[in-house]
C-alpha cells in the first residue's frame, strides 16, 4: 500500500519526466527541420508536404512546447540574476545566511511545483473534475489520442515527401519515437482513473475477482455530497439548485456524490405511479467489515433481536435517517431495490409484522409510513430483491484516501484550474 501510494503521489513527477523526454525529441526535430527547410529554400525546392507534416507534428506536441517555455523562463531568471549580481555587486553588503534565494525559489516553483507540473502536462485541476474522475480521464484521453493522430499523419507526410536525403528519414524516426510519450501518458491517466473510479478502501483485502456482480463500486468518503462546494462551478450539489428543483437522475453514484445527507431520491412509495414504484432507492448503514462482506457476496437478512418490521433487510429513504435507525456504523450503502408485492403499514399496524416473517408468504416488502414522511423505512424479505449498490466506507475505517492524498489533490490548485 505504501509503495502504491508513493507512486500515485509522484504522478506529477512522472508527467514532467515524459514532458522532458518529449522536449528532447522536439529539439532534435527542430534542429533537423529548419536546416533542411533553409537548404530547400536556397535551392528553390520548397516541399509543402514536409512543411505541412512539421506543422501537424508541432501542433500535436503542445506538451514539449510548454516544457520548453518553462525551461526558457528558468534560464531567463538565472541569466537576469547573474547580470544583476555582476552589475550591482555590493562587497560590503552582508547577506543573512537564512535569506532565501529568489532565483532558486522561482526555479523551484517553475520546475517542481505540482500546479506547474500539471500545467506543462496539460492535466488541469478544474473544480468540475473533483466529483467527475471519468470526465477528467475522457478529456485527457481525447487530447492525447488527437496528439497521437496528428503525429501519425506527420510521420506519413515525412515518409512520403519527395525530398531526398537523410533529414526527412530522421524526422520520421524521431517523430515515431516521440509517440512513446503520449502512450505512456495515457497509461498514467488510466492508473489515475482507476484509483479514483475503481476505488477500493483499505479495509477490503479480498481479491477483486470475488466482488459481487451487484456491486457497482466503492466511492471514496471525501466524494460524498456533503463535501460539494456551492462556490465552485461544476462542483455544486444538486440541492443548491433550489427547493423546488427535482433532480431527474437516479444513478446511485450521482445520488451519493451530488446530494446532501437529507436528500430523498423518490417520493413516499405509496405516492409513486405504478411504473415508478417497481424499483426504489434505499440507504443502509452497517459496519465496515459487513459492508466489505456484502460487496463480495450479498446482503444478509436480520433474523435476530427486536425487528420492528419483521425479519429481512432494512432501508431508509435518506442517508441522514440511517443514522438514527441503524444499530451499527462504519459504512453506508446506497442500493436499488425491486419492491415486488408491498405491504404498507402505519404505527398502529406495526404489531402485525414485528419480529415475524409471517408476512413473507404474501408480500415481498413491508413499507412503514411514518407520521413524518422523511422517517419512512422499509424491509425486504429476500436479498435477491436488491439489484445493485454502491458503498462508502467511513474515514475511520479507510486510510487509503489519506495515504494516497486523494482528499488533498485539489488543495494546491492554482488559478482555479491548474
Amino acid at each position: 500500500m505504501c509503495c502504491c501510494s508513493c507512486c500515485y503521489k509522484r504522478l506529477p513527477t512522472w508527467y514532467i519526466l515524459l514532458a522532458i523526454g518529449e522536449l528532447i525529441c522536439g529539439i532534435i526535430r527542430l534542429a533537423t527541420f529548419f536546416p533542411l527547410l533553409s537548404s530547400l529554400m536556397n535551392e528553390e525546392k520548397a516541399d509543402a508536404i514536409i512543411t505541412t507534416g512539421f506543422i501537424l507534428d508541432w501542433i500535436g506536441s503542445l506538451v514539449p512546447t510548454f516544457m520548453g517555455i518553462i525551461i526558457g523562463f528558468v534560464l531567463l531568471i538565472v541569466a537576469l540574476k547573474i547580470i544583476y549580481s555582476l552589475c550591482c555587486n555590493d562587497k560590503n553588503k552582508v547577506r543573512p545566511a537564512d535569506d532565501p534565494s529568489v532565483t532558486l525559489a522561482c526555479s523551484k516553483f517553475l520546475l517542481c511545483s505540482r500546479p506547474m507540473n500539471r500545467f506543462v502536462a496539460l492535466n488541469c485541476n478544474f473544480p468540475c473534475y473533483i466529483p467527475r474522475p471519468r470526465l477528467r480521464f475522457i478529456v485527457r484521453l481525447v487530447f492525447l489520442l488527437f496528439s497521437i493522430l496528428l503525429r501519425i499523419i506527420a510521420i506519413i507526410l515525412y515518409a512520403t515527401s519527395k525530398t531526398n536525403g537523410s533529414a526527412k528519414a530522421l524526422l520520421a524516426i524521431i517523430c515515431t519515437i516521440s509517440l512513446i510519450f503520449p502512450i505512456l501518458a495515457i497509461l498514467l491517466d488510466i492508473y489515475q482513473y482507476r484509483i479514483w473510479w475503481h476505488y477500493r478502501p483499505s479495509c477490503d483485502k479480498a481479491p477483486r475477482q470475488t466482488l459481487s456482480r451487484k456491486h457497482v463500486r466503492y466511492i471514496p468518503y471525501h466524494l460524498v455530497g456533503n463535501n460539494r462546494n456551492d462556490m465552485h462551478m461544476g462542483n455544486k450539489p444538486c440541492d443548491s439548485m433550489g427547493p423546488n428543483f427535482k433532480c431527474p437522475k437516479r444513478s446511485l453514484e450521482h445520488l451519493i456524490i451530488f446530494h446532501l445527507d437529507d436528500y430523498k431520491p423518490q417520493e413516499r412509495w405509496g405516492l409513486l405511479s405504478p411504473n415508478e414504484a417497481t424499483t426504489y432507492v434505499g440507504f443502509h448503514r452497517t459496519t465496515a467489515e459487513s459492508a466489505v462482506a456484502i460487496a463480495h457476496s450479498d446482503f444478509r437478512q436480520s433474523m435476530k433481536g427486536s425487528q420492528m418490521l419483521g425479519f429481512g433487510v432494512y432501508f431508509a429513504r435518506s442517508i441522514a435517517r440511517t443514522e438514527g435507525k441503524a444499530r451499527f456504523a462504519g459504512a453506508l450503502i446506497c442500493a436499488e431495490i425491486r419492491m415486488g408485492r408491498v405491504k404498507e403499514v402505519t404505527f398502529d399496524q406495526l404489531y402485525t409484522v414485528r419480529n415475524s416473517n409471517a408476512w413473507w408468504t404474501d408480500y415481498d416488502t413491508v413499507y412503514y409510513n411514518h407520521k413524518e414522511d422523511d422517517r419512512d423505512e422499509f424491509c425486504v424479505k429476500d436479498p435477491a430483491q436488491i439489484l445493485k449498490w454502491v458503498i462508502v466506507v467511513d474515514e475511520a475505517h479507510d486510510t487509503k484516501v489519506n495515504q494516497y492524498g486523494l482528499d488533498a489533490e485539489f488543495e494546491d490548485t492554482f488559478c482555479h484550474c491548474i
